[in-house]
């Protein structure tokens, strides 16, 4: 048994992703895939465009074996807690030997060498990063800048090089890619990394043409249209009926303006102090908040009043949902200092998933869940964790039309998909 990793968020799961899973198989010659997946609500500070369960089953029946999920506080985060929280899950299932992840780069041992600067942080390195963030910079653009000023001065690299490191450090999912790389090193994991060179579409495109779409591109035009007929051509057979089936059930879709009351509602109450409790909320940043929500009505209009080049959209949007499912900064801190991820959570499987699951059972260092009711045997802070995964799924329901659904608690209500 050879065992690949994957990490993502298949939001739905389309093409691109077909033909990632199919070629990293290739590349790592795999005999069996296993993806850590994230929840109801993902990194980009969104909510899920169905629910976990229909998306992982989308993956299965689509070849991947097993779908674990990652817990929330690091599904819903910046890209290095998603990444440090994905990746210590993998490394703790006992069982995985390769991770495999896209990259507009391609170029891994490029890669490696950015991921080991940023772990091994070389004084004069974080001196070109200490400056730049007091210029106002947001910390993704001041490091990307301390970085080329840092391999200028080293030498190592001509000016074709470090023009090449601009162009990736800037796109997402070289950034994941590095962030993976740094918790691989960081961990001295033994589990070795490949990449895939993405294909066509860039992660943030809303083109549809082509066989080949992102999924945000996928995401907007269900927004707009709300025809799944005119998305076909983008995702596998099986994804197609799955969203069918699910939309007509009315399971989704589901976007962030369907939260945009409850949201509201917590900014205006909330006091400074509260704001200032929540993950990603730093300097300042909730006195602006507090005050923009005060005079709009819709999340575009907050992000535009709030955002600048130190805080990203996709921050802001992150910081809303932190707030929304109540992830502080406390909560973070406790869970690094525990070891991350603390269970591991079955979504989907099939039968060489049964396979993988047996192994880990003696393989895993981190107990594993099939059924909620099991959390009486977790620790307190493994408890804690949980509860925020179960809190989110509680809120995610509540923008679900089948009523027979949204007024459960799906978490114990749905098991894991066994696809056969």
């Amino acid at each position: 048994m050879k065992v690949l990793g994957l990490i993502t968020e298949y939001n739905p799961f389309h093409n691109g992703h077909l033909y990632h899973l199919e070629e990293s198989i290739k590349l790592t010659n795999s005999t069996h895939s296993i993806a850590v997946m994230s929840g109801n609500f993902l990194q980009r500070g969104e909510p899920a465009l169905i629910h976990k369960w229909a998306r992982a089953e989308m993956a299965v029946r689509a070849g991947v074996d097993l779908i674990l999920e990652i817990p929330t506080v690091y599904a819903s985060s910046s890209a290095e807690w998603f990444a440090y929280g994905s990746v210590k899950l993998l490394d703790q299932l006992g069982i995985v030997d390769t991770i495999c992840f896209g990259s507009e780069e391609g170029d891994l041992e490029l890669l490696k060498e950015i991921a080991k600067v940023f772990v091994d942080s070389p004084a004069s390195f974080e001196g070109f990063l200490k400056e730049l963030l007091k210029e106002g910079l947001s910390f993704p653009v001041a490091r990307s800048k301390g970085l080329i000023q840092y391999l200028r001065e080293k030498g190592t690299y001509n000016q074709k090089i470090l023009d090449k490191v601009q162009d990736l450090v800037e796109t997402p999912n070289n950034i994941l890619s590095i962030e993976y790389l740094k918790v691989l090193r960081e961990m001295n994991s033994s589990i070795i990394p490949y990449t895939i060179l993405r294909k066509k579409a860039p992660y943030h495109s809303t083109s549809l043409e082509g066989n080949i779409a992102s999924a945000t591109a996928i995401r907007e035009f269900l927004k707009k249209d709300n025809l799944l007929l005119g998305i076909k051509h983008t995702v596998p057979e099986t994804t197609y009926n799955l969203l069918t089936v699910s939309f007509k059930d009315g399971i989704g879709p589901v976007f962030a303006d369907d939260f945009q009351q409850s949201i509201f509602t917590l900014l205006r109450r909330a006091s400074f102090e509260e704001l200032r409790e929540i993950q990603d909320v730093v300097e300042g940043l909730e006195n602006k908040i507090k005050d923009s929500s005060l005079n709009c009505s819709s999340l575009q209009e907050l992000f535009n009043l709030v955002k600048s080049k130190r805080y990203t959209y996709t921050r802001l949007q992150r910081i809303i949902i932190h707030l929304l499912l109540s992830i502080k900064k406390q909560d973070i801190i406790e869970f690094k200092e525990a070891g991350g991820p603390q269970y591991i959570r079955i979504l989907a499987f099939n039968d060489r998933g049964r396979e993988l699951l047996k192994r880990m059972k003696d393989k895993a260092s981190l107990p594993i869940i099939n059924k909620i009711p099991q959390l009486e045997n977790l620790t307190p802070i493994a408890k804690r964790m949980l509860e925020i995964d179960i809190g989110a799924t509680n809120i995610y329901s509540l923008a679900i039309n089948n009523k027979e659904l949204s007024d459960k608690q799906l978490d114990y209500y749905i098991s894991p998909v066994y696809v056969k």
